[in-house]
This record gives structure tokens, C-alpha cells and sequence, in this order.
């Protein structure tokens, strides 16, 4: 099956002019170049059997320039095997980036000629190297909507007291002295969900602002264990924290 793909792969490539690996930058492609495109994914169709039904989606082309410092991807540039439930369907093993920049799923293809996103409505949820995230969509997962915005968020402790992780990265460009660069910075937003409820919770401030039935027991537990939220603890210590209020009684309305 396999060379068959990479017959299809090395056509596409050759029609595809502008087509290249993801770290060679954007390319442009015409109405000619779009119809191969198409029939492309009828060729993975046919040869991935149920697996087609994810090889379905547009194309992902690379927008990092060279010049960038820094990959738009969440904790790895190389594929990793996922779960992921889809359009009503459990995937498993398959080869997926997670550009947390566009907040998009990559397919890595056949003999990683050319790569493929999910069509992000499909997706309900996704395990990747031991991290589970969930679409959440606006309006529809709670009386008040995501946190944020909608998205992949990480699912960081389940139960009565959930506590959520936004994984953002930011790329900048600049001018200097001539030239251009830039860099792909990171940043994480933290969420407590509970009585149907969606709170900040960055700190322990944050926390106990979201649980204020539940603050005197939380701040005794956050001096017990001497638990830190400065940026090299915060995740730990939320987590830490998050499950054990999940212990305590719930309030009436939480």
C-alpha cells in the first residue's frame, strides 16, 4: 500500500509548484494545483480505508520563516501518536502536531511529504502524549460559554473541580537594523470550571476567588503544603491545589 501513497505523494509534489517541507515557508497554490489537492485525498481514501475520514481536511503549510526563533508546535516538532475523537469517532495512533499558534491539529502524511489539518468542528477531544485536551465551543459546553475563547483546552484535573489549561504561543516579527526577525513565544492561561462556572485562576488569588465557599479550607491547605505560584510552580500547585478542593464538600450552587 505504502508505495502506492508515495506515487500519489510524489505527483502531488511535482503539481503542487510551491508545495515544500514545513520549515520552507508558505507557498501559493492555483486552481490547477487545488484540484490535485483534491485528488490527493481521494487517493489517501482509498488507500487508508477508515483512516480516510480523517485525510480530509485543507492543506497546512508552513507560515514560520527561517529567520524565526522558536516552533509554533505544543512540546514537539515531530508527529506523536494520538487519540482523537472525530466527527463521532475514536482515531487512535495517529501521527498529529498540535500547532498551538493557529490552535490547529496537523495530520503528519504518508512519508511526510505533505501535511493535512483536521477540520477543527470535527474534533471533540484529543490525547497526545499522556495530555488530554477537549474542544470547548462558545455557548454550547456551558450556561456561560469556554473561559476565553473557544478552543483545545488541557484537561489538568477532571471531576466536581476541573481545572483547564489554555497552551498559547505568540509569533512576533520585528525589523532591525535592516533585517527581520522575530520569535515564537509561550504562554499559559489557567481555568477552574465549577457550579457551571468558568473562573481565572492563574494564582491562588484567582482560586480562592473562584471558590470563596471553599477559601478558608483552600488557604489552609496552600500554607500546610507551603505550596509556590510563581511561573516555575504555578501548573504544579493549581493542580496540587484544584484536587483538593475537588475533596471538599460542595457548596450549595458550586
Amino acid at each position: 500500500m505504502l508505495p502506492r501513497i508515495t506515487r500519489y505523494l510524489a505527483l502531488a509534489a511535482g503539481l503542487l509548484l510551491g508545495v515544500s517541507a514545513r520549515a520552507q515557508g508558505p507557498s501559493i497554490v492555483g486552481p490547477d494545483s487545488a484540484a490535485t489537492l483534491r485528488r490527493l485525498q481521494r487517493h489517501y481514501s482509498a488507500a487508508l480505508g477508515y483512516e480516510s475520514r480523517l485525510y480530509n481536511g485543507p492543506e497546512y503549510v508552513s507560515y514560520v520563516k527561517r529567520y524565526i526563533v522558536g516552533h509554533p508546535f505544543f512540546e514537539s516538532t515531530q508527529p506523536r501518536a494520538a487519540t482523537i475523537e472525530y466527527a463521532g469517532s475514536t482515531y487512535a495512533n495517529v501521527p498529529l502536531f498540535y500547532d498551538i499558534v493557529l490552535d490547529e491539529l496537523v495530520l503528519g502524511a504518508p512519508q511526510g511529504t505533505l501535511e493535512m489539518r483536521l477540520i477543527k468542528d470535527k474534533v471533540q477531544r484529543f490525547v497526545v502524549a499522556g495530555h488530554s485536551f477537549v474542544h470547548l465551543r462558545a455557548g454550547a459546553d456551558s450556561a456561560q460559554g469556554p473561559p476565553a475563547r473557544p478552543g483545545f483546552y488541557e484537561v489538568l484535573v477532571e471531576g466536581p473541580v476541573q481545572l483547564l489549561a489554555l497552551r498559547h504561543k505568540n509569533l512576533q516579527e520585528r525589523a532591525s537594523a535592516g533585517q527581520l526577525e522575530g520569535e515564537i513565544t509561550e504562554r499559559d492561561e489557567f481555568f477552574v470550571y465549577a457550579g457551571r462556572r468558568y473562573a481565572k485562576a492563574s494564582s491562588a488569588s484567582e482560586v480562592l476567588a473562584a471558590l470563596p465557599t471553599q477559601k478558608a479550607a483552600l488557604r489552609k491547605y496552600i500554607r500546610t503544603e507551603k505550596l509556590k505560584f510563581g511561573a516555575a510552580y504555578r501548573e504544579k500547585s493549581l493542580v496540587a491545589l484544584a484536587r483538593y478542593a475537588a475533596t471538599l464538600a460542595p457548596a450549595a450552587g458550586q
